[in-house]
């Protein structure tokens, strides 16, 4: 029994180092970070529940090794947990936000015990003779760190030869069904970006430096260096500023750390392989567009930046006395962007995007876990960095220190992705292990002169089986639910969407993503049979679209009450029956204004409700959003559009043409503007212009159903029939299932018909 613990422990370790880069299925939605946390997950609880069955049933006696770093590893995960009870989106907090998942406190947890399972069954050959006196027994079970370095490198070389063969379009040429996303250029199977590989690749460079400054076998540098090669190149071919910045600060400073200590005074020459990188990293650190001469083009993925990090972290935790020392809850970013973000967010480029994510992981802590979560992390990094100087005189500990200082620096300019995180436990782990004299001594707790301690940890350990099986029945459902909800993204039946997504709410029903979208799709599948012929429509089951829809939509608000994402889907769902549904239109008001409560400074949020309380009668309030709008972001077309258009509402046309005018000169590609100016034009019985006008919007977009509408519409209007004609017959070759059209053409036909009798 003893042996097979053993083997499952190893078989843990060993699978989750290698597998845990290159893992991932392709049957749920999100296929790479929620592969990667149901391996670790299932990993490292099979090899920490077998590791605790081993002592106290085999060993009888609990032991563990004492470090300098347990106490804080565990304070700070204890933080966390309370962090997480007192979240203001708590499931969120506990299973990660939905498409990120790696921020929840599950995924902290594991990757927390699978850094005690590495301290406590990793070792050196010194390590395990003293674990053999220490215990006294035969043999140790200990697992050597080179074998789990050198399988950690097999495993980033596989990520490597993958992400060679997507950029360069190799995968599509394997006669071989692949799924989907394995036929991008951007395809890696260790993150969900390029981005993210690179800073990845960018720390595994600094820890094969390290190998290659310590290695003393000319042999075992030669596949070393080809990997590092490789790795830099790829690199280059990404092109991510951030990674580049990252090699060259960590190996700044190990460089100086080594010209201060004059580690390598006996051998300098070790020392060109930094300073060459360093080169290599400061030249591509200001050379841009290298697609130009690559010839590689690569989507980019945006990260918010440091500056918008740090301005919405503070005036996070200044909110409340919770929030300062806990944060707003881990996990949570989601929350704290939307409402926290700067005003000046909305002048960049990406002002609709709604962060799930910082741009860093540091900044990102403070706002989550307030200052008691990012300051027991902090010491935990600090303590890391004291025990080193005790032992600055060990070359053996350089590729760790090295890769440690590289993640921490990473954590300041980057997010936390799975792949990041598990690579700083796994260092960490693995650091710990090498400072052999700091962590000789054993705490052991034995039974044998306390029996009683037998059943008391028996009863425990039972218990953490029973917690283990449910929690594996439940990630089997989550998973499940998953599945059924990718299936349903990949269909383009309404019905059988909304079938899916029922299956997934039934199996993940605290999921508050899958009640949105399906709120919407119901939303969608009502709006759409409207447009059916009459009889095929089915009043029962249209009434039953809006039902779900509203229905969904309040089950999610409940759920997760304190997501914008939630109030703002329910608005749009009252806005769009407020035609069908007596009060609908002051539910929709509510919501938008609760929305606004999580998204003050959203410039969309103030002029959708500024049109729901123009569509009440309550014109005041209107202007007060269209103008509170315009203060959050001066050229938001919409809100500007808006106010010109209450001008026609007072029956001032004129005015409200001459502002629209100023619109169309000042966004002569905007639309909306274009379209609306023709239609004040339709109005003032300006029907030249209004012609004019739309004809010019269907040159641009010949698809244009509400130009098209309204240039059949204008035609009838000067009595141009045969051009009318024509017009509503491209409408409705768009719209097929209008009756409103099919009665205009016939109405149209008959006309005309009628005149040349």
């Amino acid at each position: 029994m003893n042996k097979v613990l053993e083997k499952i422990i190893r078989f843990s370790i060993y699978s989750l180092v290698f597998l845990v880069p290159l893992f991932l299925l392709p049957f749920s939605f999100e296929v790479y970070e929620f592969s990667k946390q149901y391996l670790i997950f299932f990993l490292v609880s099979i090899g920490f529940v077998a590791w605790l069955t081993k002592m106290i049933f085999i060993d009888k006696e609990i032991r563990f090794r004492k470090t300098p770093l347990n106490i804080v590893v565990f304070v700070f995960l204890l933080i966390s947990i309370i962090s997480a009870y007192f979240s203001v989106d708590r499931n969120s907090s506990v299973f990660g936000f939905y498409g990120r998942f790696s921020n929840g406190l599950i995924a902290l947890i594991c990757l927390g015990l699978f850094y005690f399972l590495i301290i406590n069954n990793v070792g050196s050959r010194e390590q395990e003779a003293e674990n053999q006196e220490q215990m006294n027994v035969v043999s140790s079970s200990l697992i050597n760190p080179n074998t789990l370095i050198n399988l950690f490198l097999w495993s980033v070389f596989f990520v490597v030869l993958i992400t060679y063969f997507s950029i360069f379009g190799l995968w599509q040429k394997i006669p071989v069904s692949l799924p989907f996303f394995m036929t991008q250029k951007t395809f890696n199977p260790a993150s969900g970006s390029l981005e993210g590989l690179s800073i990845f690749l960018s720390v595994i460079t600094v820890l094969l430096t390290g190998k290659l400054l310590t290695e003393q076998k000319e042999k075992s540098r030669k596949p070393l260096f080809a990997l590092l090669i490789a790795m830099i190149v790829l690199m280059i071919i990404i092109d991510f500023n951030t990674s580049w910045l990252v090699l060259f600060i960590s190996l700044v400073l190990f460089l100086v750390f080594a010209l201060i200590t004059r580690t390598f005074r006996e051998d300098i020459n070790r020392l060109l392989l930094p300073m060459i990188l360093i080169l290599i990293s400061i030249t591509f650190l200001f050379v841009n567009n290298l697609n130009q001469w690559t010839g590689i083009s690569l989507p980019q993925e945006q990260v918010l930046n440091t500056a918008m990090n740090w301005k919405t972290a503070f005036k996070s935790i200044t909110d409340n006395l919770r929030s300062t020392f806990f944060g707003q809850g881990i996990g949570t970013w989601h929350y704290v962007f939307s409402r926290f973000k700067p005003i000046e967010f909305n002048d960049s480029p990406l002002w609709q995007i709604r962060f799930d994510r910082a741009g860093g992981y540091i900044p990102e802590l403070l706002a989550t876990s307030g200052i008691l979560g990012l300051g027991s992390y902090l010491l935990i990094i600090v303590m890391f960095f004291l025990v080193f100087w005790v032992l600055r005189e060990k070359r053996e500990l350089f590729p760790f220190i090295m890769a440690f200082t590289a993640l921490v620096v990473a954590q300041f300019v980057y997010y936390q992705n799975t792949i990041l995180a598990f690579t700083f436990w796994f260092v960490l782990g693995l650091s710990i292990v090498s400072w052999q004299q700091t962590i000789k001594s054993f705490k052991i707790i034995s039974f044998k002169d306390f029996p009683e301690l037998s059943l008391v940890f028996s009863t425990i350990l039972v218990l953490i089986l029973l917690g283990v099986s449910i929690s594996y029945y439940s990630a089997i459902r989550f998973y499940l639910a998953d599945v059924n909800y990718a299936k349903a993204q990949a269909t383009f039946n309404l019905e059988e969407k909304i079938e899916l997504i029922e299956k997934a709410v039934s199996l993940n029903p605290k999921l508050v993503t899958y009640q949105i979208i399906l709120a919407r799709v119901c939303l969608a599948s009502f709006l759409g049979s409207l447009n059916q012929p009459v009889d095929q429509q089915d009043a029962v089951k249209i009434q039953n679209f809006m039902v779900k829809a509203i229905d969904y939509g309040k089950e999610a608000s409940e759920l997760s009450p304190n997501t914008v994402v939630v109030w703002e889907s329910l608005g749009m769902i009252y806005r769009d029956i407020q035609i069908f549904v007596d009060g609908a239109t002051d539910w929709a008001i509510a919501s938008f204004e609760k929305a606004i409560e999580f998204e003050g400074k959203n410039p969309i949020l103030h002029t959708e409700l500024g049109k729901l309380y123009l569509a009440s009668g309550d014109t005041e309030k209107a202007k007060e959003n269209f103008t509170k709008a315009k203060e959050l972001k001066p050229n938001y077309v919409d809100a500007l559009i808006q106010e010109a258009l209450l001008y026609e509402r007072d029956r001032n046309l004129n005015t409200a043409i001459k502002q629209m005018e100023e619109l169309a000169i000042a966004y002569p590609f905007n639309i909306d503007t274009q379209f609306h100016l023709g239609r004040l034009y339709f109005n003032n019985n300006e029907l030249d212009k209004a012609i004019a006008q739309f004809e010019a919007i269907i040159s641009i977009v010949p698809n244009h159903s509400n130009s098209l509408y309204s240039l059949g519409v204008a035609y009838a209007a000067k009595g141009e029939k045969e051009k009318a004609i024509s017009t509503f017959e491209k409408v409705l070759e768009l719209n097929p299932t209008n009756q409103d059209i099919v009665k205009k053409l016939e109405e149209l036909k008959e006309s005309k018909e009628s005149e040349e009798e």
